[in-house]
């Protein structure tokens, strides 16, 4: 069956006028929360790890944080599905609207890769603690890495949250919002 809204036939689907599924936003919404403290709980970790016996879970030290890093990016484009940018193939508009958050990706898997390489090469190799650390530009890249990660993964957040304002699923408030941000950058 379906229901009466509005004047409109809503779906039984969880699916409201113009494409808009609130719930299906929320489990992705949380997905994503979920995401981020995976990856807070992998970076919290990877680098107390010495004993020869966690040469596997280095491994996954490795492995996982990158893979979660990929998730995210694919889960917020999944978030843009029902959004009308993505539904009638306005790539550039949407490229325009985020382009942030290709490019902090980029910045983060870049950040991401240059501290778990010479990582995992230190516990493969089986280096102990101390030849690991002598070097300042792993101290540096640690401290870079976690700090951009905590900024990263909250500002990612708030990206997803912003994806909940109405006018990326009506193009008519899209429009009018468009029009006031021009017109201030003109004046």
């Amino acid at each position: 069956g379906s229901l009466l809204a509005n004047g409109g036939r809503i779906a039984m689907s969880g699916l409201a006028q113009d494409g808009v599924a609130p719930s299906r936003f929320a489990l992705k919404l949380n997905a994503m929360l979920v995401l981020v403290m995976v990856d807070c709980l992998c970076n919290g970790f990877a680098d107390h790890l010495w004993d020869p016996s966690h040469r596997q879970l280095n491994v996954a030290l490795f492995v996982v944080p990158i893979a979660v890093h990929l998730l995210m990016l694919v889960l917020f484009f999944l978030m843009l599905g029902h959004t009308f940018l993505l539904k009638y193939g306005l790539l550039l508009e949407l490229l325009g609207e985020f382009w942030g958050v290709l490019l902090f990706w980029v910045l983060r898997l870049a950040v991401l890769l240059a501290t778990r390489i010479p990582r995992l090469i230190a516990a493969l190799q089986q280096w102990s603690p101390g030849e690991y650390w002598d070097s300042p530009s792993r101290h540096a890249l640690f401290v870079v890495h976690n700090i951009f990660t905590v900024a990263y993964d909250a500002w990612l957040l708030r990206q997803c949250h912003s994806l909940a304002r109405v006018r990326f699923y009506k193009p008519q408030l899209w429009q009018k919002q468009k029009r006031r941000a021009g017109g201030r950058t003109a004046a």
